[in-house]
């Protein structure tokens, strides 16, 4: 079904910045009438908490991402479960692919030059945005080169090698990997099965489903767009759109467009959302000479709050980017004797240090039982593995431990025995050879039957290798904004740590033994794992006891739905929040879609971070948390000098300025109450400096 015809058939109800119907609905019923679709399990947590603190039920609501609602759909179809291939997993295949690449790929090279697996995240982060924008549609593909026709040669000729290089690559791992389907994929023929079953699938697999509410998203890409097109026209399903206050009327807008409504002028969106700003009672702004300042003084606040009598759980710190301020936060709170529970979007189980270790324990328990399959051999030294304590000091290239790979038998042997076949396998390369036979020999040195005290002597090491190794590597590779590295640094941490304090395997630790005492397993390496991966699944965040006093530190994208009588927000300095537009596409192309200057433009989405819209959807849901009173932080210095701007979206508060002579006493310990903070501080209406 084209966009015009399904348009015709579908009317979804949109709003922007306003969550209440969505939190009324919810009621008791026997069976599930409503799914609500949010991007990630953090937000699904946040609407669950938001409707219990409403004394909501929850008996009529299903809580999935996407993704899950497609598979399930998928898979009624199918008549199997749809497994799909995460992204981890997509860049270890992109890299052996791109060490000897498939015909069409060579077109990156004019992009990224001849050293293509070097470029595998962002060759990934382009095939992103290109499913993002297209959906796998021709009509779509044709609309995109007429966007392209009137760009610059250069941004022409890079869109062009991108769209061949990137299609080429995808082909090429369709074909080794069918059976796991990327999500745009899944969405694909998700919708597909739907339109061919005039909705009968749909109805098989949720038949009592009245309403489907997508909430919490700043992006509204073509796949989930097209999917839930397809079940509002093929079903008598409702679809609503929950959009948030900065991307939502662009979304809205180019929903509009769609339909033909739009379809003559430009999408126009609000200059000047005040509007959409809930602001609370009491507005404080404060600037501090560096981060580490800033830091201090929001600790300060937070002691002052609490020796004033507010509860643990009245308070929260938000930053933009909580990497930054976790460590800085975190030594600013324990001079107080406080302490930080940092709630973020860390994919712990889908990271590299936590799969490294995953793969490890899965090669001790088959060593113990002397059946190693060439698979579970080799996965740690795809995953990068690097001999604890020296050895090596780089990881093993993908592509030699590919060849390896290949040239094995596939074969399951004893640790002896794969010891011997090594040593007798001619034509591989020698490094890869000595990298899995100095795993084998560190394996034979390990316990077969741990005890909880062998743990972390074990598995600590492996992290601390990684640390040492190949972080320095990825971080020489990443991009500008070392997203990469920082989640697979904060992984690190919350694997294994970097001091003395609460990490995974020091958690695994206690309730292995936990475990054993109370005769629920034996001891081994598959107990090991079993209770990681218990631990690791349980819960996001690191709020590691639920009935400790920590101080709740989150990522602006976490406060969505969430409310505290005091808000701290950190970090209002232009580039930092809102940051800079970045995206793997030309830039041309991208400024091009933002724009919808044209019908062709205007049928495209707007990926967040190709905008500052997206930050001011954080910076509202920031705002919105605060009930009683809101501080907004930020800093004017770096440790280098540089100076740094106050953010632009500080001028949509109405705000008073603490004086710096208040802020040496607040962090001096003369913050008694925070009710005497702005008694006699002059008002900074309308973000006035």
């Amino acid at each position: 079904m084209d966009d015009a015809a399904a348009a015709r058939r579908c009317s979804p109800a949109v709003h922007v910045h306003d969550e209440q119907s969505l939190l009324e609905r919810p009621q008791r019923a026997r069976d599930p009438l409503d799914i609500v679709m949010t991007p990630e399990q953090l937000h699904q947590r946040n609407c669950k908490r938001a409707l219990a603190q409403r004394s909501r039920p929850r008996s009529s609501v299903l809580f999935r991402t996407p993704i899950d609602v497609a598979s399930r759909v998928l898979s009624t179809h199918g008549g199997r479960a749809v497994e799909t291939l995460d992204r981890l997993d997509r860049l270890r295949l992109f890299r052996t692919l791109l060490d000897e690449p498939p015909a069409g790929v060579e077109a990156l090279t004019t992009v990224y030059g001849t050293a293509l697996t070097e470029h595998a995240e962002s060759i990934e982060v382009a095939r992103e945005e290109l499913q993002l924008l297209t959906g796998g549609r021709a009509d779509r593909a044709a609309a995109l080169d007429d966007v392209r026709s009137s760009l610059s040669a250069a941004a022409s000729a890079d869109t062009r090698a991108l769209r061949t290089g990137v299609g080429a690559l995808v082909d090429a791992l369709d074909e080794r990997v069918a059976a796991y389907p990327a999500s745009g994929a899944v969405f694909r023929a998700c919708a597909s099965a739907i339109e061919a079953t005039d909705g009968a699938v749909w109805s098989a697999t949720f038949p009592t489903i009245e309403r489907i509410d997508l909430a919490g998203v700043s992006t509204l890409g073509a796949p989930v767009r097209d999917f839930l097109t397809a079940v509002e026209a093929a079903t008598d399903v409702d679809v609503h759109y929950y959009l948030r206050a900065g991307t939502g009327p662009r979304i809205a807008g180019r929903l509009a467009a769609r339909s033909g409504i739009a379809d003559t002028a430009p999408n126009r969106v609000d200059e000047s959302p005040d509007g959409r700003l809930d602001q609370p009672p009491r507005t404080t702004e404060i600037a501090v000479e560096t981060r580490h300042d800033e830091a201090r003084t929001a600790a300060a606040i937070v002691d002052g709050a609490l020796e004033a009598g507010a509860g643990v759980d009245d308070i929260a710190l938000v930053a933009r980017d909580v990497d930054r301020y976790e460590r800085p936060v975190g030594r600013a709170l324990s001079t107080y004797g406080r302490h930080p529970s940092v709630w973020t979007q860390l994919p712990l189980t889908r990271t590299l240090p936590y799969r490294l270790v995953v793969a490890v324990c899965e090669l001790l328990g088959a060593a113990a039982t002397d059946d190693i399959a060439a698979d579970t051999l080799l996965e740690p030294l795809a995953l990068q593995w690097t001999p604890p304590r020296g050895g090596h000091d780089r990881p093993t290239p993908p592509s030699t431990v590919h060849a390896l790979g290949r040239a094995l038998d596939g074969a399951s042997r004893s640790r002896v025995g794969w010891l011997t076949a090594l040593r007798d396998l001619d034509g591989v390369d020698t490094t890869a050879r000595e990298a899995a036979a100095g795993l084998l020999n560190w394996i034979g040195q390990q316990p077969a039957e741990p005890a909880p005290a062998d743990i972390c002597p074990v598995l600590v090491p492996v992290v601390d290798a990684f640390d040492e190794s190949v972080l320095p590597r990825r971080a020489a590779s990443d991009g500008p904004d070392y997203t990469e590295t920082a989640q697979t640094a904060r992984a690190v941490e919350r694997v294994a740590g970097t001091d003395d304090g609460d990490h995974l395997l020091r958690e695994t630790r206690a309730k292995y033994a936990d475990w054993l005492e109370r005769g629920h397993l034996d001891r081994s390496w598959d107990t090991v794992l079993t209770v990681l991966d218990a631990l690791a699944t349980a819960r996001p965040g690191r709020r590691e006891h639920a009935n400790a006093e920590r101080i709740d530190v989150l990522d602006a994208t976490d406060a969505w739905l969430r409310t505290y009588p005091l808000v701290v927000a950190l970090g209002f300095v232009d580039g930092e929040w809102p940051q800079r537009p970045h995206g793997e596409l030309p830039a041309e192309l991208r400024a091009a879609i933002v724009r919808g200057q044209t019908r062709s433009a205007r049928q495209f989405p707007v990926r967040g971070a190709w905008s500052t819209e997206r930050d001011f959807d954080h910076f509202a849901d920031a705002v919105r948390a605060a009930t009683d009173h809101l501080v907004v932080t930020r800093y004017t210095n770096d440790v280098d000098g540089v100076r740094y701007e106050r953010s632009p979206l500080l001028t949509h508060l109405d705000a008073d300025r603490l004086a710096p002579e208040r802020v040496r006493r607040l962090r001096a310990g003369d913050a008694s109450t925070l009710h005497d903070w702005i008694d006699d501080g002059p008002s900074v209406g309308g973000g006035g400096r």
